[in-house]
């Protein structure tokens, strides 16, 4: 069997692991982080690092695929800050070092599309307006439709908010483009549907994530935060595949 297709029968059998750890996660956690719940967070965060280096390792490890793996090990760092300790200096720290994933993550996908269609434009006026439109929407939904109030960290959240938005804009875009020119990737459409998938889990995790800190009366261990953590795990694991088939 040719080394590539071992990842065929890996990544499946990661994601199960996943789907075993969560449950025992959200348990531990409950009713208060611990350090059994910390160390099984930790695990279950390793498992996505592990996913997106075997792919790069059995594939090909290119800028992309470490891109992607220095973006992935700021998300193991933010998950270890905002778990280690309940205190606001850590959970900006938290979110700043995912804030600077998602710049990884961006770049990562700047560098796939300017190899693989370096005749197109990624940046254009439209797409700045879309960018600007969607972060505003995003920043009043939040607000005043689920009325979230961040606080003091208002601007680090809005600042977050407007870097996971370009994250998703761009994986959209990349993903849009190599389903629209099939014979650059491998399995085009598999990888891009696991890039928006990915960027669209995130995004709803992180919104979970904010009504769960900032909004008043939400139950914190119950079915929000099972959505916020499954979503999220899977975002990352998403995310990590495309390692494997995009090789710039």
């Amino acid at each position: 069997m040719n080394d590539c297709y071992y990842y065929y029968i890996i990544f499946p059998c990661l994601l199960i692991v996943m789907a075993i750890l969560i449950p025992f996660f959200l348990k531990a956690e409950i009713p208060n982080p611990c350090r059994k719940s910390l160390i099984l967070k930790q695990t279950c965060s390793t498992v996505f690092l592990i996913n997106a280096l075997v792919a790069g390792l059995i594939g090909d490890f290119t800028i992309y695929a470490a891109l992607m793996f220095i973006g992935l090990c700021c998300s193991w760092l933010g998950d270890y800050l905002l778990h280690v300790r309940q205190d606001p200096g850590f959970f900006a720290s938290g979110l700043i070092a995912f804030l600077v994933g998602h710049i990884f993550f961006t770049g990562a996908y700047y560098q796939a599309f300017r190899v693989l269609f370096p005749e197109q434009i990624m940046f254009s006026t439209e797409r700045l307006i879309l960018f600007f439109a969607i972060v505003a929407a995003e920043l009043l939904l939040i607000k005043f439709v689920a009325k979230v109030s961040f606080g003091k960290i208002f601007v680090l959240c809005a600042l977050y908010a407007a870097t996971i938005t370009e994250m998703a804009i761009k994986a959209f875009t990349l993903a849009i483009s190599l389903m629209k020119y099939p014979s650059l990737v491998e399995y085009p459409i598999f990888t891009g549907i696991m890039l928006m998938l990915g960027a669209v889990l995130f995004l709803f995790s992180d919104f979970t994530l904010s009504l769960l800190n900032f909004k008043d009366g939400v139950k914190k261990h119950g079915a929000l935060r099972n959505a916020n953590i499954w979503t999220y795990f899977y975002a990352q694991m998403f995310l990590g595949v495309t390692v494997f088939f995009i090789s710039t």
